[in-house]
């Protein structure tokens, strides 16, 4: 017979295990800091700052998704959503959010700091931040960005139409 200490000893040990195992398994995401990039084109402005959390195919399963409260949008179905529309402008207001309504003024403040009031960080002020004296080749990286992103658009199966 095993004495009762070793039982309950082990069956700790055990438990302490296991809750350390489901800890570390646990995905978190760190606070990202984001740097110019030399390049304007759209696959390298997406890759840098678009990629760790919409994944490099786009399906929104990229390195920080796991740790994220909300679920982050399968870019290459915009279209679809859109009854297979693909809107340069509201794909840009989406990535900038200087339309955006904000709701607090901790919002406001997140807003112009470009901290992250929203799952998706508001690109407009950091990218005015990372490039303050390129307003064209911000606009060039901005307009090259959503042209990368609607070459990842997929076709609407022909079986889902209605």
């Amino acid at each position: 017979m095993i004495p009762r200490t070793v039982v309950i000893v082990t069956g700790a040990v055990i438990l302490a295990v296991l809750s350390a195992a489901v800890v570390l398994s646990q995905a978190t995401v760190k606070r990202m800091t984001f740097r110019p990039i030399a390049s304007v084109r759209g696959v390298d402005v997406y890759k840098a700052y678009c990629a760790t959390c919409h994944g490099d195919d786009g399906k929104g399963q990229g390195p920080s998704a796991a740790g994220l409260k909300v679920k982050v949008p399968d870019l290459t179905t915009i279209a679809i959503r859109n009854g297979g529309n693909f809107s340069f402008g509201a794909v840009e207001d989406s990535i900038n959010r200087w339309k955006q309504v904000p709701q607090t003024m901790t919002d406001v403040l997140d807003i112009q700091q470009g901290r992250q009031a929203l799952p998706m960080p508001a690109f407009g002020p950091i990218f005015a931040q990372l490039y303050p004296q390129e307003v064209n080749e911000r606009r060039m990286r901005m307009s090259n960005l959503i042209s990368y992103i609607k070459s990842l658009q997929v076709a609407q199966d022909p079986a889902q139409k209605k």
